[in-house]
């Protein structure tokens, strides 16, 4: 069937082109450390706004000021973890959509694979598209405002090698801020997004590999043919599980260190919220509390779409006990029976080689986010 069956990571993956954080479309794409536009782009700002960051932290003197400057000194130090992995294994992804989309064995065969591909798609693109709104819908609240408080504030506290808070040099340090949070913000997005696609990919690709195993018939006339078909269906299992590996190689520190960063994260938004008066500062609990749907949202989808590969690849056994088996001949029925045996080893993607991704994880860092918070708000009384 004629549909681009990687339809909404192009537009992602041509953003981070862009940003030099994705390799360029070639034959075989492959690492490029030696890219002197990549380190020109963010080193000065993504990477130095970091640095910044945590010296201002390491020079706090009381919790309410450190933990507005961890708010996105965390974040931007995931997001540096998710640059670098990127420029060392975004080739095995690259070359995973490659496949996906040009190779016969993906290939969409009948009108209902070609449906399931064009809802995910478009349940996909809305929540990409309301996970943008809510990460990025910040920066207004937090640039905008500081110009009109006396006196003037920059948007995140940061050090500086002079005193900011002077008239002569407040300029300096805004328009920096100005420039690094929306490159900051937008790079986040775009890289978690390309991160979930590869996840969905994969588990709508294993649910079209459960409807063809269910869709096996019996026929006594040509029993070649099913059984050559039957092949077909365990060589696509093959590459689907080859893909996986290359899947969880490429997520796997980035959503390690979000694991890490997001229960701090949403601690110390909570407790920022918490602690600030809510009248006197409209617009920063406001901003705050959008930032805090964001990072939820952030450690979620992984988790939903995570899920979703278990759920599809343990769904293939019984996919298969609802095809026509017995009726087949006793060599088919062998097969089916050793793939069944195959089966039941589970296929999952693993964060850091410690956490399987999927729906326990996102419960596991909220509950660790409320004992941090707890520890926090205990410590302040």
């Amino acid at each position: 069937m004629d549909y681009d069956r990687i339809r909404p990571v192009r537009f992602l993956t041509g953003f981070l082109s862009f940003c030099r954080l994705w390799p360029r479309d070639g034959p075989l794409p492959r690492q490029d450390w030696n890219n002197w536009r990549t380190y020109l782009m963010h080193a000065p700002f993504s990477i130095l706004f970091m640095v910044l960051l945590w010296v201002e932290a390491m020079m706090s003197k009381d919790i309410e000021h450190l933990a507005d400057v961890l708010l996105i000194g965390l974040s931007t130090t995931a997001l540096a973890a998710k640059m670098v992995n990127n420029w060392r294994y975004a080739q095995v992804a690259q070359r995973i959509l490659t496949e996906w989309s040009t190779s016969d064995q993906f290939e969409l065969r009948s009108q209902r694979e070609v449906d399931m591909w064009q809802f995910q798609h478009r349940r996909y693109t809305r929540v990409f598209i309301f996970y943008l709104m809510c990460s990025a819908g910040v920066i207004p609240f937090i640039v905008i405002h500081p110009l009109f408080d006396i006196p003037n504030r920059l948007p995140f506290w940061m050090w500086t090698p002079f005193d900011w808070q002077k008239t002569a040099y407040f300029w300096y340090p805004f328009i920096y801020q100005l420039i690094t949070i929306p490159i900051v913000c937008l790079s986040n997005i775009f890289l978690d997004g390309v991160n979930w696609y590869m996840m969905l990919h994969l588990s709508l690709c294993l649910r079209m590999l459960g409807q063809r195993l269910s869709e096996l018939r019996a026929n006594g006339k040509d029993n070649d043919k099913l059984e050559e078909k039957f092949l077909e269906l365990v060589h696509i299992h093959q590459s689907l599980k080859r893909q996986a590996l290359d899947i969880e190689t490429f997520i796997s520190k980035s959503t390690f260190t979000q694991i890490l960063v997001s229960s701090l994260t949403i601690c110390f938004t909570i407790y920022t919220i918490q602690t600030s008066p809510v009248m006197q500062d409209i617009n920063k609990f406001a901003a705050m509390l959008q930032y805090l749907l964001s990072m939820i949202t952030q450690i979620l989808l992984p988790s939903i779409y995570g899920n979703a590969v278990i759920d599809s690849a343990n769904s293939l056994t019984s996919c298969l006990y609802h095809s026509d088996w017995p009726d087949m001949n006793p060599r088919m029925r062998r097969l089916i029976l050793m793939f069944m045996v195959y089966l039941n080893r589970p296929l999952s993607l693993r964060a850091g080689g410690f956490f399987h991704v999927g729906l326990p994880l996102f419960t596991k860092t909220m509950n660790q986010a409320y004992s941090i918070l707890a520890l926090l708000l205990n410590m302040n009384k």
